[in-house]
């Protein structure tokens, strides 16, 4: 199936929240997430309150022939990761199980990152090989672990100089 790539605006990722969601379902559903429901309507809102508030949201999103969402990337400037100085966060990546495994997300990692502002950036993923292997293919580094509070999962924080 043939994609293309481009940025979505804040008030297109808030139009879009319905299919923001069922993305997001599909995706983390299974493992290495295992996300319920409300997680991911959670993790939706978060994200589009972001989007809302934050004039550094960058976001890139994968559509297909029809213009259905296929994939998002999303992130923006913050301390929350680096405890200090401000670094960009990727803070979403999620492509729908039909179209992973063929670079589709990497394609939307790398297109986030060239939008992004210049500088470090940062991200938190579960910390399981599937997740740490291939952002380390992509050129990321562990920085940290931890445990966030109120989950159960280990986490870590990345690096992309």
């Amino acid at each position: 199936m043939t994609h293309r790539l481009g940025l979505l605006l804040p008030e297109e990722a808030r139009d879009r929240r319905d299919e923001l969601i069922a993305l997001c379902a599909q995706a983390f559903a299974g493992a290495p997430w295992h996300e319920p429901p409300l997680g991911v309507v959670r993790t939706v809102d978060r994200l589009l309150d972001s989007a809302a508030r934050r004039p550094d949201f960058h976001a890139v999103a994968a559509l297909g022939p029809d213009g259905e969402l296929l994939g998002l990337a999303a992130g923006w400037t913050d301390t929350a990761l680096s405890g200090a100085d401000p670094a960009f966060e990727l803070a979403e990546l999620v492509v729908a199980p039909a179209h992973q495994g063929r670079g589709l997300g990497r394609s939307l990692h790398d297109a986030l990152l060239v939008v992004a502002e210049a500088g470090p950036a940062l991200l938190m993923t579960l910390d399981v090989p599937e997740l740490t292997d291939r952002y380390a293919r992509w050129g990321w580094t562990v920085l940290d672990r931890r445990r966030p509070a109120r989950e159960t999962r280990d986490y870590v924080v990345m690096s992309n100089p």
